[in-house]
């Protein structure tokens, strides 16, 4: 093995391109077969911290459409305010900033909302897909790259880069992170947030609804907390990591009764009051379907 990522071989004899330090793990299958593919498999670490599908979907980035699209479910993610809530927990980091590179920036939405807090901070977006060009064309004063390499190509130097459920999407998260280091100005940092497999309803409730619905073609390796911060240090951060949970009760009752996506009205009017002290609770224990990450050069 070498010190970047080896090749592991499943039992089938499908070899996968993992990344270090997990690559010297040992793997068991997890399951066969996923929600939008039966060809692809899930194995997993012992401790259940990290995870792989095999063999590595294939996805095209430069026409992409996020799961909540395809199931019809953007709308019950925009009524529950992921932007503002995402930028409430990092707001304190983000005071720090000058300057911001958003990696997988979409339609720029949470751009967008950062300038209308911070107007005289330089922004600048990393995204290849097209069909979001225009909606960030909106955007005043943002720079744009269709990938991390031309971004840094051009000598840009940010203090801050922001990755929101993208580094899972990384086949090669060591490379990502060594072109990510050039953009990065002395003293800065990179502010990752991936989904995590200490999410509650797997971690906490079992939901095998939920399990069967969880891994998706998009997300070949799906970390926690603690498998994030050992491939960020092993590529020579310093991480901090911050449990986030961005899904309430009504979403858990919802997948625990019926055993599906899109939470319930009724049971949103009724648990409103108990929502934010019950994803509280589960921060405090690090059980979240999300995790920050704050990396730093250690160098």
């Amino acid at each position: 093995m070498n010190s970047t990522s080896a090749s592991w071989s499943t039992e089938s004899g499908q070899s996968v391109k993992l990344p270090a330090p997990l690559n010297s793990e040992s793997f068991t299958l997890l399951k066969h077969g996923i929600y939008d593919d039966d060809d692809v498999d899930v194995y997993s670490n012992a401790v259940r911290d990290f995870a792989f599908l095999a063999p590595p979907p294939a996805v095209d980035y430069r026409d992409y459409r996020p799961r909540h699209q395809t199931l019809g479910l953007s709308g019950y993610k925009k009524a529950r305010g992921v932007i503002e809530s995402r930028y409430a927990k990092i707001r304190n980091i983000l005071a720090e900033a000058d300057s911001v590179l958003e990696v997988g920036a979409a339609d720029g939405s949470f751009l967008a909302y950062l300038k209308s807090k911070h107007p005289d901070m330089l922004l600048a977006a990393v995204e290849p897909d097209d069909s979001t060009q225009a909606a960030r064309n909106t955007i005043g004063n943002l720079k744009q790259y269709a990938t991390l390499d031309a971004a840094a190509e051009t000598g840009l130097k940010v203090d801050t880069i922001c990755l929101f459920h993208v580094f899972e999407h990384l086949t090669d998260p060591a490379s990502w992170l060594a072109v990510a280091k050039r953009l990065l100005a002395p003293g800065g940092r990179i502010i990752i947030e991936v989904p995590s497999l200490d999410d509650p309803l797997l971690s906490l409730y079992k939901s095998d609804a939920y399990f069967e619905f969880y891994f998706q073609r998009q997300h070949p390796f799906v970390y926690s907390s603690a498998s994030l911060r050992r491939v960020l240090e092993h590529n020579g951060f310093i991480a901090e990591v911050m449990p986030y949970q961005r899904y309430g009760l009504e979403n858990h009752l919802t997948w625990l009764a019926k055993g599906q996506p899109g939470g319930n009205l009724e049971l949103q009017a009724i648990f409103s009051d108990c929502e934010l002290s019950y994803m509280a609770a589960l921060e405090c224990r690090g059980i979240t379907d999300s995790v920050f990450a704050i990396a730093r050069t250690s160098k």
